[in-house]
């Protein structure tokens, strides 16, 4: 099996942990947790053929999910070349990164160089600080790295300003303008100057009419 998706409680971590022994040869992974509260492991297992893997989380819980423990998946895959993640959570209010965070980002112990990974898109991106870590992580040791984008208004392309709209306020979209506004900050001050110049950041911001 080459493609599997994948929908469950844990499914993040019951995927890193069973899956690379039971499907060494899989290319292409969704993956859709509605219920994610395990970190992921670290382990020795590989997923050695894996190029393409997204991952997508659905529902906010009381505590803070570790982002930065996806940190994984791509110690686990050297061939990725594309990595999605959608994490539609509200943030909670100890979880947000800010000034005083800015000497104590987490970093593993050895870097790693992944030289196929390309494309990094991060749906739903906040001022989470396990989030922040893990995007710094990938842009310090994705050395191929060629886009990275943060959509903060949870994958929503349409805008009321675009020439043909019919509408005159933009699609409601499931997270507070407060947030979105902290994650741009976020961006700014922990993200911005760590990007590679090769690499081609795109910021997917609120519409400009409406807010």
């Amino acid at each position: 099996m080459r493609n599997l998706i994948m929908y469950d409680s844990n499914v993040v971590c019951y995927a890193r942990t069973e899956l690379p022994s039971i499907l060494p040869n899989l290319e292409t992974l969704d993956l859709c947790s509605d219920d994610e509260v395990v970190k992921t492991p670290m382990l020795p297992t590989k997923f050695l053929c894996l190029k393409h893997l997204n991952i997508c989380l659905t529902h906010a819980e009381s505590f803070p999910y570790d982002y930065f423990s996806l940190v994984s998946f791509l110690d686990a895959s050297p061939s990725l070349e594309t990595l999605s993640l959608d994490v539609p959570k509200k943030p909670m209010k100890d979880e947000l990164i800010s000034g005083r965070h800015s000497l104590d980002l987490r970093q593993m112990a050895e870097d790693q160089h992944y030289r196929y990974l390309k494309d990094v898109k991060i749906t739903g991106f906040s001022s989470v600080k396990s989030l922040v870590e893990l995007t710094c992580y990938i842009l310090k040791n994705a050395v191929s790295l060629e886009c990275l984008t943060l959509d903060t208004h949870y994958g929503s392309t349409m805008r009321c300003s675009d020439p043909d709209r019919e509408f005159r306020q933009c699609s409601p979209v499931g997270n507070s303008l407060k947030v979105k506004r902290r994650a741009l900050v976020a961006i700014r001050e922990f993200i911005e100057d760590k990007v590679p110049s090769g690499v081609k950041l795109t910021v997917v911001e609120p519409c400009l009419r409406c807010h």
